[in-house]
């Protein structure tokens, strides 16, 4: 059943990614950069509602400029470098490096100028309060410390922190809404938080595609739709069927883990 689910989702976010809106969406898309996960760690713990993120002069060629008073989000640049050096031999040898140095970004809720093309992702108003409760049960046998909060910023419904020790949701929303958040976040934190497996090349996107394909799954299992938001979600982070079946086996496991859980 799980191995269904995945497939009908990978099936709708390629229906969404096949949309002439989605085909504008995609042509602005392509100027921001794809970064690391220690990158994307570095994003999230300064801004975790951070969605589009570019430097100062990119910013300015999409027709938009950096809002006065606002501090850039520190990541790290890597400058590879070529030089000759001369050896004890006498002999001339080429040396190939890299090295990284701090630079400054920032998020699309941090300018203002020119509308940028979006994709919609509509919210999950449904009644969902036993999932939700038993989520909240299931967090705090792992030890992760469940918190709502009504002054979230942005597109953000909420959020891990603290390497995955907290999860901060929007309590402003329907049960619905907020029970996928927070399977949404507990597969972050079951997946890619603390870990020194494969998970810590994932791009942030990746690491988006499978959090989201969690939800999805334990959120079908128990009777909650989140199709339609889920498949936008995910194209709107880049990821397509592909990504969506190549992650198959994580995205399975893990929601097996929260399945019992809830279950037990």
């Amino acid at each position: 059943r799980i191995d269904e689910s995945v497939e009908a989702l990978a099936k709708a976010v390629d229906d969404v990614r096949a949309s002439e809106t989605f085909k504008e969406y995609l042509d602005i898309q392509a100027r921001f950069h794809k970064y690391s996960w220690c990158n994307s760690l570095l994003i999230l713990s300064q801004r975790p509602d951070a969605t589009r993120v570019v430097e100062f002069q990119t910013w300015k060629k999409l027709g938009r400029h950096v809002c006065k008073g606002e501090h850039g989000i520190m990541i790290f640049a890597p400058c590879p470098f070529h030089k000759e050096k001369t050896n004890d031999s006498g002999e001339s040898e080429t040396i190939d490096g890299i090295f990284f140095k701090p630079v400054y970004v920032f998020d699309v809720l941090q300018t203002d100028g020119k509308v940028l093309p979006n994709v919609e992702c509509p919210v999950v108003d449904s009644d969902a309060s036993a999932l939700l409760n038993a989520l909240e049960r299931v967090a705090g046998k792992r030890g992760i410390v469940v918190k709502y909060d009504a002054t979230l910023t942005g597109s953000a419904f909420g959020f891990a922190t603290d390497k995955g020790e907290s999860i901060v949701i929007d309590d402003t929303y329907s049960t619905g809404r907020r029970a996928k958040t927070l399977c949404h976040e507990l597969a972050h934190c079951a997946l890619h938080f603390g870990k020194t497996d494969a998970s810590t090349a994932l791009t942030r996107n990746m690491a988006e595609l499978e959090a989201e394909s969690i939800a999805y799954v334990v959120c079908r299992h128990f009777g909650l739709d989140t199709e339609v938001r889920s498949s936008a979600y995910i194209a709107l982070w880049q990821g397509d069927g592909k990504g969506l079946r190549a992650s198959m086996e994580r995205i399975a496991a893990t929601a097996r883990a929260i399945i019992d859980d809830l279950e037990a």
